[in-house]
């Protein structure tokens, strides 16, 4: 027969090993969601926010054609609301917008 001790290192060893795989899948669940996007050139386009990550001043756009871009801001971009300049935090997901893009070489 097994010690006491014997059994609960039996015992916690697939556990800790279990734990660590869940675990292990779970953040491979949450990084690996890239989003389908694509490369548009300099433009006028409309459509409706799907994702705003502040930190990281980007945001994502659903466009009309149901396409999706990723844009990111730069030092010099400004977000205006009724002619006036407003903060990041005012993109919110739903928000219908139209964006002024001029690509960057």
């Amino acid at each position: 027969m097994f010690k006491p001790k014997e059994i609960k290192k039996r015992i916690r060893t697939p556990l800790v090993f279990i734990a660590l795989i869940l675990i292990s899948l779970t953040i491979l669940q949450f990084c690996g969601k890239e989003k389908d996007t694509v490369l548009v050139s300099s433009g006028t386009y409309t459509g409706i926010v799907t994702d705003a990550v502040e930190p990281a001043r980007e945001f994502y756009l659903k466009l009309n054609d149901d396409s999706l871009v990723r844009l990111n801001f730069i030092g010099e971009t400004t977000l205006k609301k009724n002619e006036e300049t407003v903060p990041f935090s005012e993109l919110k997901e739903g928000t219908k917008i139209e964006v002024e893009l001029e690509k960057m070489e």
